[in-house]
C-alpha cells in the first residue's frame, strides 16, 4: 500500500459517504490483529473496530483528529476508547481492510490515541447509520515506542519530505501548489508527511532510503520542507542530492518540478544547479 504520501489530517474531514456496510476499522492495514469481541468499540495495537450496528444500510462517517475538541451534543452515543499506534499511521477502513480516505489520522505519531466515537441512527432500518470518529492524541510519558527505524520505501521519483510541523496552514498551501505543478508537467515525486521526521537533518534522512539488490538507493534527490522553507510564500525548499559531494542548495516550489524531471531525465546533475543559485542562496528559475 503506497502510502508515504498521504498528508496527515489535522481537523475535520467533510462527511465521507462509505461504498460498503459493515464494521469500521482505525488501522494500519500493515500490522496488528483485528480486535476480538462484540462491544460498540474494541481495541488491540494499531487497530480500533467500531460495530457499525444492525442498519443495512451504508454509513456515513466524519473524521476529526487533532487536539481534543471535546465531545459533540446531539448523538444516540458517545464512547471513548484508548488504544496504541506503534507505527505512527491510522487510516479508517473498510471491512475488507482496504483504506477510504487517503489521510493518516495518527497526527501525533507513534504512541497512545483516545478514540471517541459519536453513533446515530445504528439500528434504523430507513437511514444511514451516521459516525463521528475523533482521534486525539493521548498523554505521552515518555515511555511509548520510538519511531520505527525503517526506511522509506514507497517512493516514486524524488522525495518531498516534510520536516516542520509548527506551520500547518502553510504546509497546507504548499500542497495544493504542489498537486497543480505535478499534474501540469507530470512530476515523478513522493510526499512524506509524518511528525516521525520532525526536525530530521538531510543526513538523517538519506540514512533512511532504501537501497536494492546492488547498494543503490531508490532515490537520490531530496526535497526538504523545514522551517525555513515554510516561512516564505517561495517555499524555497532544500535540495538534497544523496551523493554527499554535492552541497545542498534552496530552489523555490515553482523551479523545483524543472528540477525533480530534468534530474530524473539526466539533462543535467545536481552540481549545475547548485551552482546557479542567486546571491541569496536560492534558485529560481523555472525550465523544462
Amino acid at each position: 500500500m503506497h502510502r508515504s504520501n498521504w498528508p496527515t489530517l489535522q481537523g475535520s474531514t467533510r462527511p465521507l459517504k462509505m461504498k460498503d456496510w459493515g464494521d469500521l476499522d482505525l488501522m494500519d492495514p500493515d500490522v496488528g490483529e483485528p480486535p476480538a469481541g462484540d462491544q460498540f468499540l474494541t481495541a488491540e495495537k494499531d487497530w480500533v473496530r467500531v460495530e457499525a450496528g444492525s442498519s443495512s444500510e451504508a454509513p456515513i462517517v466524519t473524521l476529526y483528529a487533532g487536539d481534543d475538541p471535546g465531545p459533540q451534543t446531539g448523538w444516540e452515543e458517545v464512547q471513548e476508547i484508548t488504544m496504541v499506534s506503534t507505527t505512527g499511521f491510522l487510516a479508517l477502513c473498510d471491512g475488507g481492510y482496504t483504506p477510504v480516505h487517503k489521510t493518516n489520522l495518527a497526527t501525533a505519531g507513534t504512541g497512545p490515541y483516545v478514540i471517541r466515537v459519536h453513533a446515530s441512527d445504528r439500528s434504523s432500518e430507513d437511514r444511514k447509520p451516521r459516525f463521528l470518529i475523533q482521534v486525539i492524541p493521548g498523554q505521552r510519558t515518555g515511555d511509548e515506542p520510538a519511531p520505527p527505524l525503517t526506511t522509506i520505501e514507497d517512493s516514486e521519483g524524488a522525495l518531498l519530505v516534510r520536516t516542520s510541523f509548527t506551520q500547518p496552514d502553510e504546509w497546507a498551501r504548499l500542497l495544493d501548489a504542489l498537486e497543480e505543478a505535478t499534474e501540469e508537467h507530470h512530476t515523478p515525486l513522493t510526499v512524506i508527511d509524518n511528525p516521525a521526521y520532525a526536525g530530521h537533518s538531510p543526513a538523517q534522512i538519506t540514512a533512511r532510503i532504501q537501497h536494492d539488490d546492488e547498494d543503490w538507493p531508490n532515490t537520490t534527490l531530496i526535497l526538504i520542507a523545514d522551517e525555513q522553507a515554510l516561512a516564505s510564500a517561495e517555499y524555497p525548499l532544500l535540495a538534497v542530492n544523496y551523493l554527499p559531494a554535492d552541497p545542498p542548495f534552496r530552489i523555490t516550489l515553482a523551479a523545483a518540478s524543472s528540477l525533480v524531471i530534468n534530474m530524473e531525465l539526466s539533462n543535467t546533475d545536481f552540481h549545475e544547479w547548485s551552482q546557479s543559485v542567486e546571491a541569496d542562496g536560492i534558485y529560481r528559475e523555472e525550465h523544462y
